[in-house]
């Protein structure tokens, strides 16, 4: 097997970038971790003080967000991915024999649906609009605010409805098929997001039935205890 590059994941401690963490521990991938913090201008940047915000904004991530995830190569060519979905198949793509991009040509593409959807309509407008509804309004107006975060809790809750709803027809092991994929490594924190500003979780029973599974899996103790995370079900 040829060697890897060398990898970086800049990340924040409970944040989405605990998928690829997760992710990189499932495949046994050797990788540095280096965690964020904001500025006083909120920004992020590393916080070994490694990179300023704005080296961070152009080297690594250029929204200014987690994850980034830096791939050196041995004739010392970096490249940076973002954004989870792509850095997720990336990782899968290293080790296919695992099938954690999913084992057949449907499966493979019920597996990225899943992650777009995850990181579209329930990150991005579902947590993004209820946690940092200044991406979407002029904050300034708080009854727009609490009207897009009203919104936010809204597609959040339809979007946990309908994994539940999708698993309940479904009856396999995991959300795709039998065997772990990505999406269920991106799911396990949007889950704890959800347990973290109380949607009742346990009310979905088949997702909280794979989220159990998961928290077994040295992976994920690993990760939970690289992040400073106690584990919801363990």
């Amino acid at each position: 097997m040829a060697a890897l590059p060398d990898f970086t994941l800049y990340y924040s401690a409970g944040a989405c970038s605990n998928a690829v963490r997760l992710a990189l521990h499932e495949l046994s991938i050797p990788f540095q971790s280096v965690n964020t913090r904001r500025n006083a201008n909120l920004k992020i940047e590393p916080a070994d003080g490694s990179l300023t915000a704005e080296e961070y904004r152009d080297q690594v991530h250029h929204k200014n967000y987690v994850p980034g995830f830096v791939i050196t190569f041995a004739d010392g060519h970096r490249e940076s991915i973002t954004e989870t979905p792509a850095i997720l198949s990336y990782i899968a793509s290293l080790r296919p024999e695992r099938g954690l991009a999913g084992k057949t040509d449907l499966e493979k593409a019920r597996v990225l649906s899943w992650a777009v959807y995850f990181a579209g309509e329930l990150h991005g407008v579902g947590w993004g609009a209820l946690l940092v509804p200044k991406r979407f309004v002029d904050v300034s107006d708080k009854k727009l605010e609490e009207a897009v975060k009203e919104g936010g809790k809204k597609n959040i809750k339809a979007a946990y409805e309908h994994l539940e709803t999708e698993l309940q027809k479904g009856g396999g092991e995991w959300i795709v098929g039998d065997s772990l994929t990505l999406a269920d490594v991106y799911s396990y924190i949007l889950y704890r997001w959800g347990v973290m500003h109380e949607f009742g979780m346990e009310k979905y029973e088949r997702y909280t039935e794979i989220v159990k599974k998961l928290e077994a899996r040295e992976s994920t103790k690993k990760t939970l205890e690289e992040e400073g995370l106690l584990a919801h079900f363990q």
